[in-house]
């Protein structure tokens, strides 16, 4: 990438003597700032003495070339220069009217697209953190999350109530928290440990867990990342089109955001929740996306619904968030990809560990090495012993990408973030919760978390060496096992998504015979079953629930229906019925049998792909049954 390592170079921060020059619109707040084409965002370039190393790198790609596209989001662009006055706008309206600064902590409430990118980085300019918060949010969680983690929001203004104005004419407006937590807005720069940003886990009690990750953290992770971009393997072409999928709710979500470090236009894709799998693969294909960044299962959906890495020039996908199957490896690097499987729970910025790919010729799935900056552990237990050549042991990250802990709960922070034996004085590390091996080559492989330890029999079975041993197989493209017990005794499940449309004589078998020569008999599933695709949650995850109540649906005939069907709605039922593994009639509801919105995406990829029409997850969800789905898709040659 020559073009960009001369716009973003290797290097110090780059600092500046002066601060902001006096404004007369900010000092008073009565009127919205302006953000003009053509704003030299180095005129105020001193407020941001000691920023974090991403933000310098960004302002300097907007010095050596303004009007390079930095954001694509809703049809419209913003240049470099838009982007970081805009941000720069924001960052000193914030400190000199808000009195924001390090440690304060800005919640955005704004829409999907451009703004809310340039609202996160004008956050950082002011020194606070940053706290995404979705619209769709329940309200309940909302104001949960607002009363206990936010000093200020920022949010969209209505008519007159802008306080500064956004390159599309639209405004945003800040109000302080009465209910949110002190912090001090009157020091400089941020220091390395003050917050970057704050993300919210589910918490086991049914409160959300607010992670607080430091500049140091966040940057750590920006310079393995920047450093891992600029070199040729990875992407070899000059041009690097970044799409960003994920929610900003979602820490995976800032690795995009952190290559426009690089010079990359950020594309921010359709709401999948408001579209559909399509949206998404023209959304790639028609901006000629040359990075994506994802879970497994997201990234199996977009290959069922017939993307294609090859027709938008794919050079690099990052992935993870789940066990890493060989065959979505293998779709990604079929021609000349290269993938990089990352590793790391919301509590160590981003990734923790990290490898490059550039083929299916791995035998576990890799979580790889730790990145520089960053030490990865394994112990037997929390006595912190360690474990053996080869052995299982509970996986603990410490170093420099270890977050602060979580808001407010200082017993859990005590609890999941120990001190590290290994390290320094005061150092400490995070107790993830998931159970990994070192591999012989380097690396490692992750076997599952902790709860997906199970017994049967009373014998102890890790599932995801179950899954990962199926994975293994050349018919298997991802899996998951999983324990059913509802009956009167536990039963060892298991699931697959299969290579090709149909399976070939003799798979089952061959499975069997594969999972024998490489397990225990007390770890091979009772009942394995092929399906189309795995059901996910909303997060990505694959949908234990919905898996466990259909597993032997597949094996049951969908009752008749007492009208007549005709050709299209035995085709539909078909559609439903392979989606969900669930029998049905015209009269059911698709969420009812168990389907979620990712179920509804893949149904609506298979009616599109057989009728050849369109229907939207919005318009999905306001058909109350199968039937008035069958009225959505009329008439059809």
């Amino acid at each position: 990438m020559a073009d960009l390592s001369a716009m973003a170079e290797d290097g110090e921060s780059v600092t500046a003597p002066h601060e902001f020059p006096a404004d007369s619109s900010t000092s008073t707040g009565s009127r919205p700032r302006l953000c003009r084409r053509g704003h030299d965002p180095g005129v105020r370039r001193g407020a941001l003495m000691g920023t974090p190393q991403v933000l310098d790198r960004i302002i300097r790609v907007a010095e050596r070339a303004p009007d390079r596209t930095a954001v694509r989001a809703g049809g419209r662009s913003i240049d470099y220069g838009e982007l970081v006055a805009t941000a720069t706008d924001i960052g000193e309206h914030l400190r000199r009217v808000h009195g924001v600064g390090p440690e304060s902590v800005v919640a955005s409430v704004l829409p999907r697209g451009d703004t809310a990118i340039i609202a996160l980085l004008g956050i950082w300019m002011s020194g606070a953190a940053y706290l995404p918060i979705d619209a769709k949010w329940p309200e309940r969680r909302r104001e949960l999350v607002l009363d206990t983690s936010a000093t200020h929001v920022l949010e969209e203004a209505g008519e007159g109530g802008a306080e500064v104005l956004m390159p599309d004419g639209t405004g945003i407006r800040f109000k302080r928290l009465k209910g949110g937590p002190s912090r001090s807005g009157d020091r400089g720069s941020p220091a390395a440990h003050d917050l970057a940003y704050v993300l919210h886990t589910s918490g086991s009690t049914g409160t959300p867990n607010a992670v607080g990750v430091g500049f140091g953290a966040l940057d750590n992770y920006g310079d393995y990342l920047y450093g891992l971009v600029r070199r040729p393997d990875p992407h070899t072409d000059d041009v690097m089109c970044v799409l960003l999928s994920a929610s900003l709710s979602f820490d995976a979500s800032l690795r995009p955001v952190l290559l426009l470090a690089t010079g990359a236009t950020l594309v921010v894709a359709p709401d999948l929740m408001d579209g559909s799998w399509q949206d998404q693969i023209d959304c790639i294909r028609d901006n000629g996306v040359t990075v994506l960044s994802g879970v497994p299962s997201w990234y199996s959906g977009l290959l069922g619904a017939g993307y294609r890495p090859s027709e938008s020039g794919l050079r690099l996908a990052f992935i993870g968030g789940e066990a890493v199957p060989n065959g979505v490896v293998r779709e990604l690097t079929a021609h000349s990809g290269t993938v990089v499987v990352q590793y790391g729970p919301t509590e160590t910025a981003i990734a923790a560990t990290g490898t490059v790919l550039t083929g299916d010729d791995f035998t576990e799935p890799p979580i790889g090495e730790a990145i520089p900056g960053v030490t990865a552990q394994l112990y037997r237990d929390e006595s912190l012993a360690e474990v053996a050549e080869g052995e299982h042991g509970h996986l603990y990250v410490g170093g420099a990408g270890v977050a602060r802990g979580y808001l407010g709960n200082p017993r859990l922070t005590a609890e999941r973030f120990v001190p590290d034996p290994a390290g320094p004085p005061g150092s400490r590390m995070f107790r993830s919760g998931d159970l990994a091996r070192r591999l012989p080559g380097g690396g490692y492989s992750f076997l599952g978390r902790l709860d997906d330890q199970v017994k049967i029999g009373g014998q102890r079975i890790e599932l995801g060496e179950v899954s990962s041993a199926l994975n293994r197989h050349q018919a298997v493209a991802q899996s998951v096992a999983f324990v059913q017990r509802g009956g009167a005794h536990p039963r060892l499940l298991a699931c697959y998504v299969g290579h090709g449309e149909k399976e070939a004589t003799g798979t089952d078998r061959s499975i069997r015979d594969h999972l024998a020569a490489e397990l225990p008999p007390y770890m091979i599933p009772a009942l394995i079953q092929r399906v189309e695709r795995l059901p996910v949650t909303e997060h990505g995850k694959a949908d234990i629930a919905t898996l466990e109540r259909h597993m032997d649906a597949g094996d049951i005939e969908a009752p008749a229906d007492d009208s007549a069907l005709d050709d299209v709605a035995e085709r539909l039922i078909s559609i439903v019925h392979k989606t969900l593994g669930a029998p049905c009639t015209l009269e059911d509801s698709f969420f009812e049998l168990g389907g979620g919105s990712l179920d509804a995406l893949d149904a609506l990829a298979s009616i599109h792909k057989e009728f050849g029409v369109r229907i939207r997850l919005r318009d999905f969800y306001r058909a109350g049954t199968i039937r008035e789905l069958r009225h959505m898709i009329g008439d059809v040659a």
